[in-house]
C-alpha cells in the first residue's frame, strides 16, 4: 500500500512538469498591471482582446493599448486556473485578473521557443 501511495506521489509530482504554469514573470507582471515586462514576451504581432479593443497588433501597439487598460484597470491580483496544450505546439493558461473594476477573465496563448516564452494572444474579458 505504501508503494502504491508512493508511486502515485511521484507520478503527480511529475505530470506538474509536462504541464508547465504560464512563466511566473508574466503572472507577476498581470497581478501588477506592468504593461512592459508582458508586452516584452509579446510575438511581432499579436491578438489582443479588451473590452472595447481587439485586433492583430504590432507588439508596440499592444504595449499602448494594455497600459491603457491597465491604467483604467488597476490590478490587485492574478490568478491561473487552468493550463493546457493547443494544438501546433502551443500551451494556454486561464486565469483571473482582480482589478479596481471587477474580475476579469484572462487567456494566454503562448508559444515555447527554447527556454523563452512568446505570447500569441492575450485576452483579457469580463466575467459578466
Amino acid at each position: 500500500m505504501k508503494k502504491i501511495l508512493l508511486g502515485t506521489l511521484v507520478a503527480l509530482s511529475l505530470s506538474s512538469l509536462v504541464n508547465p504554469l504560464i512563466n511566473d514573470n508574466i503572472a507577476k507582471a498581470l497581478k501588477t498591471g506592468n504593461a512592459v515586462t508582458i508586452a516584452s514576451f509579446f510575438n511581432a504581432t499579436v491578438d489582443l482582446t479588451l473590452p472595447k479593443n481587439e485586433g492583430v497588433f504590432s507588439k508596440a501597439q499592444a504595449e499602448i493599448i494594455l497600459k491603457t487598460f491597465f491604467a483604467n484597470h488597476k490590478p490587485s491580483d492574478f490568478k491561473v486556473v487552468h493550463d493546457g496544450e493547443s494544438k501546433n505546439n502551443t500551451l494556454y493558461s486561464i486565469g483571473n485578473l482582480t482589478t479596481s473594476n471587477g474580475v476579469f477573465r484572462t487567456y494566454i496563448l503562448y508559444q515555447e521557443k527554447g527556454t523563452n516564452v512568446v505570447i500569441l494572444e492575450l485576452r483579457i474579458e469580463s466575467e459578466e
